[in-house]
């Protein structure tokens, strides 16, 4: 069942119930206050013809209470009584004296008596209701009984007919009632409704839907929530989407990658089993499979240092910051001497809490970006000084530089600015990619600078829990 029909007929059964108790006890308690009347009414009346026969009765001898005097007596009573609803009985003993109606009840009162000199009951005879009360009188060592007996069966009737007129009543205010609740309901429901359809939408593909939030109610909240959980799962799904597409494209490139020299090393392998060559040309083709073959073995050992920067966890220890860009000049010393690359660096003493190869290569890779970008001659500066955040190493070139928009792009795997100057410097795109990898390792951060024609600025800043002064 919708939840929709759910609140209406709760509703519904609410006021029904609610209605019929509530009915119900107010009849109920008109009919006993009407009904404690009569018989508070009742009673009054008897006691009087009670108060008003004895004292009569005893106004008169012993020898004049004959059963003809006591009849007389008694009618002479009851008609200037006032109310001349009730029929009475006088009854000495067993023996009924008088009666002012033809109509006999029988009853057990007489004998329910007791010690109490008066009593009532609620009688039933015919289908009708009647009002009994009995009083006992004692004169004169005899017992007299007066009864009376009124015809109560109007106020059954009224209770009847008030019950039948709230029935009416009822029926009518539900069906207004279920009118209203159905407006009402419906009007509470829509904003669920259409957050499921909402969901629906969502979840058939169309991930730009969103709720409408109208209020700030309950309903309102889940509208909210509902929007930042879509929100939130777009983002992810976009980010698995360009993780996909970022894995597809480095697949794509490492396969174009290993393509290009493989071609070289196959081609110029086949020529020398192939055909007779002079010794000038076997050289030539030797050189070129040698440097394709040096290509791969340097893309096969960057790819590995990826992975293993990925999938280990290491130990971090203090390294002095000098003895470390020591071990990286050297590194790279004989790659600068073959184009005459002059390296000026300025490192102050302190110390680095971090993983000696994974440095060396870190800084060994930003060397070697700015030697590719440098013609011969050109000038690299390597400085390293403390800084309030921590420790800050600064790798700088008067190099090529980069354009603005190239920038961010720079640390995708196999990304090159210049891909045939990459190719001839031996790169694959991959140096810069490794190196974000190692800055991530260490909770580093870095920052790139570059302007076309004037060369580019990178510096690496580690923090306090990784830089102590030596």
């Amino acid at each position: 069942m919708k939840f929709f029909w759910k609140i209406f007929f709760a509703f519904i059964a609410l006021m029904t119930v609610g209605f019929s108790v509530f009915g119900m006890l107010i009849v109920s308690q008109s009919f006993r206050n009407s009904l404690e009347k009569e018989i508070e009414e009742g009673n009054r009346e008897n006691r009087m013809f009670q108060m008003a026969f004895e004292i009569n009765m005893n106004s008169l001898s012993e020898n004049y209470r004959t059963e003809k005097v006591v009849r007389d007596l008694t009618e002479s009573l009851i008609g200037n009584l006032d109310n001349q609803e009730y029929a009475y009985r006088l009854y000495r003993g067993q023996d009924l004296i008088y009666e002012s109606s033809q109509e006999q009840l029988e009853h057990e009162l007489f004998d329910q008596l007791g010690e109490n000199n008066c009593i009532y009951q609620v009688f039933e005879s015919g289908g009708q209701k009647f009002l009994i009360f009995v009083c006992k009188s004692m004169m004169s060592g005899r017992v007299y009984y007066l009864e009376s007996v009124k015809n109560i069966s109007s106020l059954y009737e009224e209770r009847d007919a008030l019950y039948a007129q709230y029935r009416i009543m009822m029926l009518s205010l539900i069906v207004a009632s279920s009118i209203i609740v159905f407006i009402l309901t419906h009007f509470l429901t829509r904003s669920v409704i259409k957050l499921s359809d909402t969901t629906r939408q969502f979840a058939r593909g169309d991930y730009e839907v969103r709720a409408d939030v109208r209020s700030e109610d309950e309903i309102g909240t889940l509208a909210k929530d509902f929007n930042q959980m879509a929100e939130n799962l777009n983002q992810k799904m976009e980010e698995l989407t360009m993780a996909a597409q970022k894995q597809e494209d480095f697949t794509a490139s490492f396969a174009h990658e290993l393509k290009t020299p493989l071609t070289s090393i196959i081609g110029y392998a086949d020529m020398l089993r192939t055909m007779d060559m002079s010794r000038e040309e076997t050289m030539e083709a030797s050189h070129y499979i040698y440097s394709q073959g040096k290509r791969l073995e340097s893309l096969s050992f960057k790819l590995l240092e990826l992975i293993v920067t990925k999938n280990q966890d290491y130990q971090m220890k203090p390294l002095a910051v000098t003895e470390l860009m020591e071990e990286v000049k050297i590194a790279v010393s004989k790659a600068l001497e073959k184009k005459q690359i002059i390296l000026h660096d300025k490192v102050e003493e302190g110390t680095l809490r971090g993983e000696k190869d994974l440095l060396i290569s870190l800084f060994t890779n930003l060397i070697d970006n700015s030697r590719k970008a440098l013609p011969e001659g050109g000038k690299i500066w390597l400085g390293g000084r403390k800084v309030k955040n921590g420790y800050e190493i600064r790798v700088k070139d008067n190099g090529c530089g980069m354009p603005r928009e190239e920038l961010d792009k720079i640390t995708e795997a196999f990304y090159m600015v210049d891909k045939s100057r990459s190719r001839k410097e031996g790169g694959a795109g991959l140096g810069m990619t490794l190196c974000r990898r190692i800055v991530e390792v260490h909770k580093a951060k870095w920052y790139i600078r570059s302007e076309q024609g004037k060369g580019t600025e990178i510096w690496v800043v580690f923090p306090k829990e990784a830089a102590h002064e030596k």
